[in-house]
């Protein structure tokens, strides 16, 4: 079936990605406990697969995605570890012990599967070869402040990093060169970058309460979303669907698809 609306409740989860198929919708999700080791858990809504990792990490995960065929799941950590799982039964694959010198906030794979960007405290962006994790690139100092999120482009060209000083930019993904940045994006940390499935557009969430979507070429806001000012909720990670776009404010755990700039993106 399409999914067009669903809603995962489970006050004891935590969702951290999402990807959809044609059969159904994935949610890897951890524990929402005081535990920040908690178990790693996929769960496959409408075919109520379940598949459980305890002590995935040795401390907290901060980011998980799906590679694009599905097969494999990345996980990065505070304890500074880069771990490459089957997404099946969550065996691991292989592992990157200190890939960074602090706590990993992003990890990404690359359109093709064959490559990992990561986005750390040191204020790194290091990009990795998929299978054993060998260093291919690294880009130190990359933002004055840490690297809340990394994300690639669709054709693989260009990489998106969002940072706790404010400021978007966008790097060549083979050499980490500098192609354009945005400054005082936001008004507090960005904690989620994605670009549209075109490649000609940005969208950002922060802790300033705001979802912004950018022209890549000449960084013109093209719209943005402002939660209510008197909540405290903040936009911890997006996913853009095509037209919709996928919003995860701390304080929800219902996951819904939401068409929050319907026709303008």
């Amino acid at each position: 079936p399409r999914v067009v609306l669903f809603a995962l409740r489970a006050p004891s989860l935590f969702v951290l990605n999402v990807r959809r198929c044609d059969r159904c919708t994935c949610a890897l999700c951890r524990l929402r406990t005081r535990n920040r080791s908690s178990p790693l858990r996929m769960v496959a809504m409408l075919i109520n697969f379940v598949a459980e990792k305890t002590d995935a990490h040795s401390d907290g995960i901060r980011s998980v995605a799906f590679s694009p065929d599905g097969t494999k799941i990345v996980s990065g950590s505070v304890d500074k570890t880069i771990k490459v799982w089957d997404s099946g039964k969550l065996e691991l694959m292989s592992e990157k012990t200190n890939a960074h010198s602090e706590w990993i906030s992003s990890v990404a794979f690359s359109p093709d599967g064959t490559k990992i960007v990561s986005g750390s405290g040191d204020k790194t962006i290091k990009v990795w070869e998929s299978g054993k994790l060998e260093l291919m690139s690294e880009k130190t100092t990359a933002h004055s402040d840490t690297i809340g999120s990394v994300a690639f482009s669709p054709d693989g060209t260009k990489i998106v990093s969002g940072s706790d000083d404010g400021t978007i930019k966008v790097w060549d993904s083979g050499k980490l060169e500098l192609m354009s940045e945005k400054t005082n994006a936001h008004s507090d940390y960005i904690n989620s970058v994605a670009f549209s499935p075109d490649g000609t557009k940005i969208i950002t969430g922060s802790d300033d309460k705001t979802i912004k979507v950018w022209d890549i070429i000449n960084w013109s806001r093209k719209d943005h979303l402002m939660f209510n000012v008197t909540t405290q909720r903040f936009v911890l990670q997006m996913l853009w669907l095509n037209k919709y776009i996928m919003k995860f404010p701390d304080d929800v755990i219902d996951l819904l698809i939401e068409a929050c700039l319907p026709k303008q993106v």
